[in-house]
C-alpha cells in the first residue's frame, strides 16, 4: 500500500466509504464494522487506538501499517492506515513528503526518530503542544537538539537546561518499549505521550492533550465519590435487575439495612425471595413485570424483608425503568429507605387516634347522660316550686273546708237537739258562703298552677314544638322557681311584649331560663346581697332578642372563652357540674337556631343576648 488509506464509519461504527488503497489492503467487505476490523487487526490494543494513540499493526504478508483514529462529524469515525515504512523511519526524505499532509490531519502530535535518533517525520500540532518554534524543526535534526531547543521554552517545566536535556537521553536510551508517559505544561495542559518503536529501529511518538479527559475523569471520580458519600450518609440501599441475564445485585447498603455484611451478600433472586415477605412477593413481581414491558417507567412500594435478626423491617422501594439504544427496557434500577421507625410510629398514631375517637366517643356518651340529668335536676327543683307554690292555696281551701265542716256538724247538733234559730241559721249561712269562696278561688289558683307546671314539665321532658305565648310563658317558668328566688331576696322584672308567640320548642327555651336564673343565684352574688334578675324581649321581623341580666359580681374576662365548655365551673365544691351554660350554649344554637353572646364585667353584672327565628327551621340540629 504505497499511498495513505482512509476509511469513514458512520456513528454506529459500520463501513460507510474506504478508498482504493484501503479497500485493496484490507479486503473489506460492505457489512464490515469498526470493532470487528480493528479486531483482527490490533487483538487486544482497541482501547488505545480509540483513545487517540496511532498503533502499529503486524499484517499477515509480513507488512506494517500504523493506524491512527480520529472523529469526524456528528459521531462519526475516520480510520487511517499508512506504512510503517512510509510512516516513520526512511532512508531518505522523499517518503516524509507523501505523509506530511496525513499526519498535519491529526488531532495528536507526531514526531518520528530514526534508529540515529535523528528527526524524520513530525507535524503541526507537536509543535503547539511542545513549545517548539515553527522555523526550527528540519529532517535529520539531531533528538538532543530538539529536547534542548523544548527545554529552553520551557515545555519541561523549570530547571537546568543541561540537566533536563540529560534526562531525556537517558530516559529514551533505557525505556522499555512501548512506553507511556504523562506530563504536565507549565500553563497546566497535560499531554499524554505514547512511543512505539518502529519496525527497522527508531520510534514514533504521539503527543495527545488529554487535559479536558483528565478533568472530565476527575468530576466523574469526584462525582462517584460523592454520591457513594451521600449513599452512605442517606443509609439507602441500590438495586440493579439486569432483564437480559436475569442477574440481580444489592449494594453493600442494601444488604446493611437487613443486618448483613459485605461477607454474607447473596445476589441473587433466589435469596432476594427468601428475603421478602411472602405476602409482599406477587406485588413486587407484578411490579417488576410492568416495568420490564414498558407499562410503566418508575413505581413504587412499601416492602417488607426478614433482618437477619428474626424481626421484620420496612424498606420503601422506589424503581426506575432504564431503556438501552433500541428503546427496549434493559435493566430496573432501585433504591431502598428504610422506614420502619416511620411505619411503627404510623401505626402507634393510627392506634393512639382510634383510641381518642373511642374515648371522644364514650366521653359524648357521658356527656349526653349528664345533660339527660341535669334536666331531670331542673324538674326535681320544679316539683319542689310545685309543692311549695301549691301548699298555700291547697292549706286555705283546707282551713276553709275545716271551718265548714265544723260549723255543718255544729247547725246539725241544734237542729236535732230542737234548739235550732233562725240566727243561727243565718250565721252558718254567712260563714258557708265566705268559706266556700275561699276554696273556690285558692283551688282554681291550685288547678292553674298545676296546669302551668304540668306544661313546662312536659316541655321539658318531651322537647316537642308548639306554637306558644313568650310573655306568660316566661312568667310560668318564673313562678316555678319562685321558692328559690324569693329565698334568695332577689326580685325579677320581666319586660316582654304582650301576645308575642312563637313557633319553637318551649322546652329548650323554659330550660334556658332555668339556668340562666339558678346560675345568677348561685354564682352571681356574694351570700346575703339581694340583686335584681331582668328579662327584656323585643322582636324584630322575623327574630326574637331576648335578654336576661343580672346586677351582680360579673364574669372575670379571662373566663369569657370558658365558660360555655363543658365541665367547666368555678363551684365544683358546691355541686357544680359545669353542664348548665355549655347546654345553654346548645340549646340557643342547635335547637333554636340562634346566636348567643355574653357580656358582663367585675362588679358590673352579666347580660346573656339571645337572638333567634320566631318560627325555628324545622329538623333543629342533633345536640
Amino acid at each position: 500500500m504505497g499511498e495513505t488509506g482512509f476509511a469513514r464509519f458512520d456513528a454506529d461504527e459500520r463501513l460507510v466509504w474506504a478508498n482504493a488503497a484501503f479497500a485493496a489492503r484490507f479486503a473489506v467487505a460492505g457489512d464490515a464494522t469498526l470493532d470487528g476490523l480493528l479486531g483482527s487487526l490490533l487483538g487486544g490494543a482497541i482501547a488505545d487506538l480509540r483513545r487517540g494513540r496511532p498503533m502499529i499493526s503486524g499484517l499477515p504478508d509480513g507488512s506494517a501499517v500504523t493506524l491512527a483514529l480520529g472523529s469526524g462529524g456528528a459521531g462519526e469515525w475516520l480510520l487511517t492506515a499508512v506504512e510503517a515504512a512510509v510512516a516513520g523511519i526512511p532512508a531518505e526524505r522523499g517518503p516524509w513528503a507523501k505523509t506530511s499532509s496525513v499526519l498535519d490531519c491529526l488531532s495528536q502530535g507526531v514526531m518520528a526518530f530514526d534508529r540515529d535518533l535523528r528527526l524524520v517525520a513530525w507535524n503541526r500540532r507537536v509543535l503547539e503542544l511542545l513549545y517548539i518554534d515553527p522555523g526550527f524543526p528540519r529532517y535529520a535534526q539531531p533528538y538532543e537538539a530538539v529536547v534542548r531547543h523544548i527545554a529552553e521554552q520551557g515545555g519541561y517545566g523549570r530547571g537546568n537546561v543541561d540537566d533536563l536535556v540529560a534526562q531525556r537521553l537517558h530516559h529514551i536510551r533505557k525505556a522499555p518499549w512501548p512506553f507511556y508517559n504523562e506530563r504536565v505544561r507549565p500553563d497546566g495542559v497535560i499531554i499524554e505521550t505514547v512511543t512505539l518503536p518502529l519496525p527497522d529501529g527508531g520510534f514514533v511518538t504521539t503527543y495527545t492533550d488529554i487535559t479536558r479527559r483528565k478533568q472530565a475523569e476527575r468530576e466523574l471520580a469526584s462525582s462517584r465519590d460523592l454520591l457513594e458519600q451521600a449513599i452512605r450518609a442517606a443509609r439507602e440501599g441500590i438495586s440493579q435487575w439486569d432483564l437480559h441475564g436475569g442477574e440481580v445485585w444489592f449494594s453493600p447498603q442494601w444488604w446493611g439495612l437487613l443486618g448483613y455484611s459485605e461477607a454474607e451478600m447473596d445476589n441473587s433472586r433466589r435469596r432476594w425471595e427468601e428475603l421478602l415477605h411472602p405476602q409482599d412477593r406477587d406485588a413486587a413481581l407484578e411490579m417488576v413485570e410492568e416495568l420490564a414491558t414498558g407499562r410503566r417507567s418508575e413505581s413504587r412500594q412499601l416492602q417488607r424483608f426478614r433482618h437477619r435478626s428474626g424481626q421484620t423491617i420496612f424498606l420503601e422501594t422506589r424503581v426506575l425503568a432504564v431503556a438501552g439504544n433500541d428503546g427496549r427496557i434493559v435493566r430496573i434500577v432501585g433504591a431502598h429507605t428504610d422506614v420502619t421507625e416511620s411505619v411503627h410510629a404510623a401505626e402507634a398514631v393510627r392506634a393512639a387516634r382510634d383510641e381518642a375517637e373511642r374515648a371522644l366517643q364514650d366521653l359524648k356518651e357521658a356527656q349526653v347522660q349528664l345533660i339527660q340529668a341535669e334536666k331531670m335536676a331542673a324538674l326535681g327543683s320544679l316539683v319542689a316550686g310545685v309543692t311549695h307554690e301549691i301548699n298555700t292555696p291547697v292549706g286555705i281551701a283546707l282551713t276553709g273546708a275545716s271551718l265548714l265542716a265544723e260549723k255543718t256538724r255544729a247547725l246539725r247538733h241544734l237542729f236535732e237537739a230542737g234548739s235550732l234559730r233562725r240566727g243561727d241559721f243565718a250565721d252558718y249561712i254567712d260563714i258557708a258562703d265566705e268559706a266556700t269562696q275561699l276554696m273556690l278561688l285558692n283551688i282554681e289558683r291550685a288547678t292553674r298552677l298545676i296546669q302551668s307546671f304540668k306544661q313546662i314539665a312536659v316541655d321539658q321532658a318531651s322537647e316537642e314544638r308548639r306554637v306558644f305565648e313568650l310573655n306568660q310563658y316566661i312568667h310560668e317558668i318564673l313562678r316555678s322557681l319562685g321558692m328559690r328566688i324569693r329565698r334568695s331576696g332577689h326580685s325579677v322584672e320581666v319586660r316582654c311584649p304582650d301576645g308575642l308567640t312563637l313557633d319553637s320548642y318551649p322546652g329548650a327555651f323554659g330550660q334556658i331560663l332555668t339556668n340562666f336564673v339558678i346560675n345568677s343565684l348561685l354564682h352571681g352574688y356574694e351570700p346575703g346581697v339581694r340583686g335584681r334578675l331582668t328579662v327584656t324581649v323585643t322582636a324584630t321581623g322575623g327574630e326574637v332578642e331576648l335578654v336576661y341580666s343580672d346586677d351582680g359580681r360579673g364574669i372575670p374576662a379571662d373566663l369569657h372563652g370558658k365558660i360555655f365548655e363543658p365541665f367547666f365551673t368555678t363551684s365544683r365544691d358546691r355541686g357544680g357540674s359545669g353542664l348548665g351554660l355549655n347546654i345553654v350554649y346548645t340549646l340557643v344554637t342547635r335547637t333554636l337556631r340562634g346566636r348567643l353572646r355574653l357580656e358582663s364585667e367585675p362588679g358590673a353584672g352579666t347580660a346573656f343576648t339571645l337572638r333567634f327565628p320566631r318560627v325555628t327551621p324545622a329538623d333543629p340540629l342533633p345536640l
